[in-house]
């Protein structure tokens, strides 16, 4: 009789190791597994011993061959995943992993990034990396993606303030709670554009104009918007609701903050 439980362990491959042992010690023998689940048989507690080895370095053929050394030497050998994407046809880069493991695809060597390898236990501990420089050599291959993923997401951070800080440094506000279907548009700092088959919800930006006049152009084919639009001290210059296909000349004297929401309208603006 098999049993089926679902875990993910993400990239914590001790922590699955030693979930894995515990299963064995308990009677239970890991037959196969899935994307997040791990199927097991009975079995005498305590018979078999795990080990989670990492191979996402490796290309699909090395991998293979050192499967194939592990199972020559009478360890049995499970391909498992590192990561949950369903997707097919996937292409990954992978920088931190050797020569020809650095592009992985899906049918090759991605979504096989680790080896459970099983023993029957004969009371010595189970270990694939015995030598002072296999264990150093190993532990760096472990840790390059980690690092990887570490700085990559530094520098995502990083970006983004960058991004927050110029925008402020230039006066620029922008905000959205709004869904958008089929939107097309502009966002300048001196203009502002959308059409769209629908927008529900609110949007606001900041703008400069280039002269004292702004120009609003507005076309509704259904439902309903509203604009606000606020100087620089938070004064309303102009607030319109429900308007329909419309033009506008507002006064302006430098830089002016635009509120617009909509109930499922459908059309378009242009406030330049």
């Amino acid at each position: 009789m098999s049993k089926k439980y679902y875990r993910f362990f993400w990239g914590f491959l001790k922590k699955q190791e030693n979930w894995l042992n515990k299963m064995a010690d308990k009677g239970y023998r890991l037959i196969r597994t899935g994307r997040s689940w791990y199927e097991f048989e009975d079995c005498e507690p305590g018979k078999y011993r795990y080990s989670v080895e990492f191979v996402g370095e490796k290309s699909k053929q090395n991998a293979e061959e050192y499967a194939s050394f592990l199972e020559d030497f009478g360890y049995r050998v499970l391909f498992k995943n590192l990561n949950l994407d369903y997707s097919v046809g996937k292409a990954i880069f992978r920088p931190w992993a050797k020569k020809g493991g650095k592009i992985a695809t899906t049918g090759g060597s991605y979504n096989k990034e680790i080896l459970l390898v099983e023993k029957e236990n004969d009371g010595k501990p189970f270990e694939l990396h015995t030598t002072d420089e296999d264990i150093r050599e190993y532990k760096k291959t472990v840790r390059k993606p980690w690092i990887f993923s570490i700085v990559t997401i530094l520098s995502v951070v990083l970006i983004s303030f960058g991004s927050i800080f110029v925008t402020r440094a230039l006066g620029i506000e922008s905000g959205r709670s709004a869904i958008r279907i089929g939107y097309i548009g502009s966002e300048g700092y001196s203009s502002w554009t959308g059409r769209y088959s629908s927008l529900d919800g609110t949007m606001k930006r900041s703008i400069h104009p280039k002269t004292d006049m702004l120009h609003i152009d507005v076309t509704t084919e259904s439902g309903t918007i509203s604009i606000e639009i606020q100087d620089a001290d938070g004064n309303v210059i102009f607030d319109e609701h429900d308007i329909g296909t419309d033009a506008f000349d507002i006064a302006v004297s430098g830089k002016v903050v635009v509120r617009i929401t909509a109930d499922s309208h459908k059309g378009s603006f242009d406030i330049h």
